[in-house]
C-alpha cells in the first residue's frame, strides 16, 4: 500500500471531520471525555494540558472547568513566535482568541513543558503507533519533544489510519482515545 502525502492526508481528514454533524460531534466529545476521566493516566495527573477546540476537534472543553473543580493545575497553549508556550488558567475569563483566531490564554502563569504530567493533544489523524498529523506548522511536534508526561492523543475513530509517514521530528502519543476504542502500547482497548 502506497502511503499517501502528509499534505492529501490532512487533507482528506480534515475535510472528513468538517462533515461531521454537530450532534455527532457532541455525542463522540462526550464519549471521548468519558474514557479519558476514567483512565489512571487522567485520574493521578495534577497538571493538565487541554486545548480549546477548532475546526470540529473533539470538544473537551467541560474537561477543562471539570479539571478546574477538581483542583487540578489546567494549562493551555499559546503561539509564541514558532512555538507553543504552557499558560495556567483558572477562568474562563482567562481565555481570549489568540494567533490563527484559536482561543488563548491571556496572562497566567508560564509552565514548563517538562513539568506537565499529561498533555492531551488534539490531531487531524493519527495511527495505531501513536504519530499524528496536525495542520502541519510543527507547533505540537516541538512541543511535545520537551514533555516527560504521559502524552495522550484524542481524536475520532475515522480519523485513525493503520500507519502515516512519518518524519525524524515526528512525536507520537502514548496513549489514544477515541469514541469507541482506546489504543495503548501497540493495543487496542474496546470501552
Amino acid at each position: 500500500m502506497k502511503l499517501l502525502k502528509k499534505s492529501e492526508l490532512r487533507r482528506e481528514f480534515l475535510n472528513k471531520r468538517d462533515n461531521i454533524s454537530e450532534e455527532e460531534r457532541s455525542i463522540y466529545s462526550e464519549r471521548i471525555k468519558a474514557k479519558i476521566k476514567n483512565l489512571k493516566e487522567f485520574k493521578e495527573a495534577k497538571s493538565v494540558l487541554l486545548y480549546c477546540p477548532i475546526r470540529k476537534e473533539p470538544d473537551l472543553t467541560s474537561l477543562i472547568w471539570e479539571s478546574l473543580a477538581s483542583k487540578k493545575l489546567v494549562l493551555l497553549p499559546k503561539v509564541e513566535g514558532q512555538e507553543l508556550k504552557l499558560y495556567s488558567i483558572t477562568s474562563q475569563e482567562d481565555i481570549k482568541p489568540g494567533a490563527f483566531c484559536i482561543p488563548e490564554p491571556v496572562g497566567g502563569k508560564e509552565f514548563p513543558p517538562h513539568d506537565v504530567e499529561l498533555a492531551i493533544v488534539p490531531g487531524v489523524v493519527f495511527d495505531r503507533r501513536g504519530y499524528r498529523i496536525g495542520f502541519g506548522r510543527g507547533y505540537y511536534d516541538r512541543l511535545l519533544q520537551k514533555i516527560v508526561g504521559v502524552k495522550m492523543g484524542v481524536a475520532y475513530s475515522f480519523q485513525v489510519v493503520e500507519e502515516l509517514p512519518t518524519d525524524e521530528w515526528d512525536q507520537p502519543v502514548d496513549v489514544l482515545v477515541t469514541e469507541s476504542y482506546i489504543l495503548k502500547g501497540g493495543k487496542r482497548y474496546e470501552c
